[in-house]
């Protein structure tokens, strides 16, 4: 069995002459939820499509589950369920007729499957598509993506317009039921609180490159905020001190108060303060938002200390 879903190797590629990936490296372990983040042009959906073998890449290579996405592709469409942000639906269909063309077009379709998906968002069977919401076609999209029961199941942006109960649904019960059967998400989103509910792995892609790939577990572990009390007040001079140490990737400074947001090496840095000509009068250990950790990624601005 392979354990790497999705091996990604130096790719780039070019629209033209705009270089919109650029040498990116990326891994995903079989079994993993991994959430792929970054604002909108960062390169989250042209990732996706060449990972779909929609899109070819200038240089470097994809593997799907071993398969070469350009040389095997029929082979990777095999193993992999797609729901697209704008959804390839045919709206003159029902849902009865729309279950009856993916049967006839899939190389593997479990009616019952999908049934389960269609109850649990309770979507009316012989209603026209094109008189669904986009929420309501994201649910569709989301339910016929089960039918082939996918190895890996890629989702670009696949929460953006769920009203919160789907939302809920689809986060708890759907993504739950994917990882209880051991096999593989890949999502795209812009909402941080979706990727931290559910994901173990995310990656961060700014301007064509990946920025952060790492557990979340481990993001939790590492990021830490340092909370130092200055009852007398800091000089200018040693808040640019703070800022500048090793893993400190932000200093804000409210009052009497200094919060230092850190990458690592908490204890070394509390020894550096402590020994200090102002040294702080308290000093507090804090766990971080982990969503403000991943937009500080997103946004491009942590230092690379």
């Amino acid at each position: 069995m392979n354990k790497v879903a999705i091996l990604v190797d130096h790719l780039t590629v070019n629209y033209g002459s705009q270089c919109v990936l650029r040498d990116l490296s990326l891994e995903v372990p079989v079994g993993t939820i991994f959430g792929f983040l970054g604002r909108n042009g960062a390169g989250k959906t042209t990732t996706i499509k060449t990972l779909l073998g929609i899109r070819r890449p200038t240089a470097g290579k994809v593997e799907v589950l071993g398969y070469d996405v350009v040389r095997q592709h029929i082979e990777v469409c095999s193993h992999v369920g797609y729901v697209s942000e704008t959804h390839n639906l045919y709206d003159y269909l029902n849902i009865t007729q729309m279950c009856a063309f993916c049967r006839d077009t899939s190389r593997r379709w479990k009616q019952n499957i999908v049934d389960t998906y269609l109850d649990l968002f309770a979507l009316p069977r012989t209603q026209k598509i094109k008189q669904f919401s986009k929420g309501m076609k994201t649910q569709l999209a989301l339910s016929l993506a089960m039918g082939s029961e996918p190895d890996i199941l890629i989702l670009d942006e696949p929460t953006a317009d769920l009203d919160p109960i789907a939302r809920e649904l689809f986060l708890h019960t759907l993504i739950g039921d994917i990882a209880a059967a051991g096999k593989t998400v890949f999502f795209s989103s812009h909402i941080l609180s979706d990727i931290e509910a559910v994901a173990d792995h995310v990656a961060v892609i700014e301007g064509g490159r990946i920025v952060l790939s790492a557990e979340l577990d481990e993001l939790r572990e590492t990021h830490k905020i340092l909370r130092l009390t200055y009852p007398e007040g800091l000089p200018p001079a040693e808040l640019e001190y703070l800022q500048s140490l090793p893993h400190v990737s932000q200093a804000k400074q409210e009052g009497q108060v200094v919060q230092l947001h850190t990458t690592g090496m908490v204890n070394e840095l509390v020894s550096l303060i402590k020994e200090r000509l102002y040294p702080p009068h308290d000093i507090e250990t804090l766990h971080t938002d982990l969503g403000s950790v991943l937009l500080e990624y997103i946004k491009g601005i942590r230092n690379d200390h």
